[in-house]
């Protein structure tokens, strides 16, 4: 009896009942506003900065900035990744799946844009290799300044709508506090019924897709129900060990 009251805490499902928050708005928050202020950086160096002297100073602290801004999204991709692992273990496996992409579109594209200030910065060092000051300042718009703010513009238009994006989706997650996806009858329905009854010919399509869909959520179920096996097991180690300790 006493050893089913010590268990009992461990393998009930209090814990997945009670709606944890994802709080990962106020660390998406950051890279959004760092982004933001690296747009306006750029508009400031290009249009308002006094000294056509120093252009090729503004190009070269504007590569920094590029530099720190991308070691910023990633490990803020790093601690995104490990909240919504907890998540997944809590059985949120559609919010998961669909919020993924969204969490690695930002590194993606920080990391391509590198790529593609590198090509730039060896193409215009090797085209322009005997005086890059003088090039730097010999023209208003062909400066490599200004190539660098025309890719990080187009950069932001894609890293901070998605960043807009999954802080609207986690706020709307938080707001509605649904149940897990492991315990609503709807997303356990395709495993416990024949989806496929009554269709014939013109139906075979629509099996197809069910099926493809059936499969992906048994993959989630799998992945869910080993990290939580994996939950419970560390648990039981601990809660042995205390018991252990107590006598």
């Amino acid at each position: 009896m006493e050893d089913e009251e010590c268990f009992q805490p461990v393998l009930s499902s209090q814990e997945e009942d009670n709606f944890q928050q994802l709080n990962t708005v106020s660390v998406v928050s950051i890279p959004l506003l760092l982004g933001v202020l690296l747009e306006i950086t750029g508009i400031v160096f290009v249009s308002i900065w006094p000294k056509e002297q120093n252009k090729c100073d503004t190009y070269f602290i504007y590569l920094y900035l590029h530099c720190a801004y991308w070691l910023i999204v990633m490990a803020i991709e790093h601690i995104v990744k490990a909240r919504h692992h907890n998540l997944r273990i809590n059985g949120y496996l559609d919010f998961y799946q669909s919020t993924y992409q969204l969490i690695r579109t930002p590194i993606f594209i920080a990391s391509l844009w590198n790529t593609c200030y590198l090509l730039l910065a060896v193409i215009l060092h090797h085209t322009h290799k005997v005086d890059y000051e003088r090039y730097c300042r010999k023209s208003e718009w062909f400066t490599p300044l200004n190539y660098i703010f025309l890719l990080t513009t187009l950069e932001l238009m894609i890293i901070l709508p998605a960043y807009i994006n999954y802080i609207k989706r986690v706020m709307k997650l938080n707001r509605l506090r649904p149940p897990p996806d492991v315990t609503r009858d709807e997303w356990l329905s395709p495993f416990t019924q024949d989806s496929y009854s009554g269709m014939g010919e013109i139906g075979y399509r629509q099996k197809g897709r069910n099926l493809e869909e059936l499969l992906e959520k048994q993959a989630d179920m799998i992945r869910y129900l080993k990290d939580h096996n994996v939950k419970l097991s560390h648990r039981i180690m601990l809660l042995a060990s205390h018991r252990a300790t107590e006598t």
